[in-house]
């Protein structure tokens, strides 16, 4: 299986990603359950805590979420050029389950 690809990330930029947590390819809604989120290098390195929310209108927007960066200084330390790897984590109901790992190319910045 090839890994889902963001575009690519320039570092120092405003981290911030939505998707859709979806079960055997339909959106499932996350009401009553928490996510979690990191940033990892290839070898296993964490880069960065993510913050992860929910989208709290689950009827309109089922499954949908939202990613960002803890601390939003942090993506100037982002090394590049590299991929870095991330999924989510899904607990609710005594169960946890992840989505498909991807992967975020995070490129130089030119204007510094």
């Amino acid at each position: 299986m090839i890994a889902q690809t963001t575009p690519p990330f320039k570092r120092g930029d405003t981290f911030a990603l939505s998707g859709v947590y979806r079960i055997n390819g339909v959106a499932s809604q996350l009401t009553n359950q928490t996510i979690r989120s990191q940033l990892r290098t290839s070898v296993g390195g964490l880069v960065a805590n993510l913050s992860a929310a929910i989208d709290p209108d689950q009827t309109m927007n089922p499954g949908r979420f939202y990613l960002s960066l803890v601390d939003p200084a942090q993506s100037a330390t982002f090394p590049a050029p590299a991929n870095l790897y991330c999924d989510v984590e899904v607990h609710g109901g005594g169960t946890v389950r992840s989505t498909e790992t991807f992967i975020v190319p995070v490129v130089p910045d030119v204007s510094q």
